[in-house]
């Protein structure tokens, strides 16, 4: 676990790791911090009032970022299909090209993500202590080796 007073260094990580999409549970077992610890750093981050709590909101933000991408890859691709060959530009099939590459990315890194928590899900259910799975990371990674 996590020492006493590593919550300045961890609580913006796992804020960025919420939004990118990661459950509490995946994000505990990454960090070494307990799912209660996060529930309560993501509670107190709730502002009176306000329908969502910091963590939320910037999820909700970050997803409303790539369904916007997805949107302008979408209108992009139709506006250059219905234009003839001869009126279509270097320019605008570069930009294409390089938003379908970003969204290539944004869904790899989405299905990393699933597949994280598969992972953590089938380490919770084996019943593997978090020393235990750290060490196997470690060793995966190349860590204090």
């Amino acid at each position: 676990m996590a020492a006493k007073g590593d919550r300045a260094i961890l609580e913006p990580q796992a804020q960025r790791l919420y939004a990118d999409g990661y459950t509490l549970s995946s994000i505990a077992m990454q960090l070494a911090v307990s799912v209660n610890t996060l529930s309560r750093w993501k509670s107190a981050s709730k502002t009176p009032g306000q329908p969502l709590d910091d963590w939320d909101r910037a999820r909700s933000q970050k997803r409303g970022n790539v369904q916007r991408l997805r949107d302008l890859f979408e209108d992009q691709l139709q506006f250059l299909e219905n234009q003839h060959a001869g009126n279509r530009t270097a320019p605008m099939m570069d930009t294409l090209s390089k938003l379908g590459s970003l969204l290539e990315r944004w869904d790899k890194f989405e299905k990393a993500q699933r597949v994280a928590e598969d992972v953590a899900k089938a380490v919770k259910k084996s019943g593997l202590s978090p020393e235990t799975v750290d060490d196997i990371r470690r060793q995966i990674l190349g860590i204090g080796q």
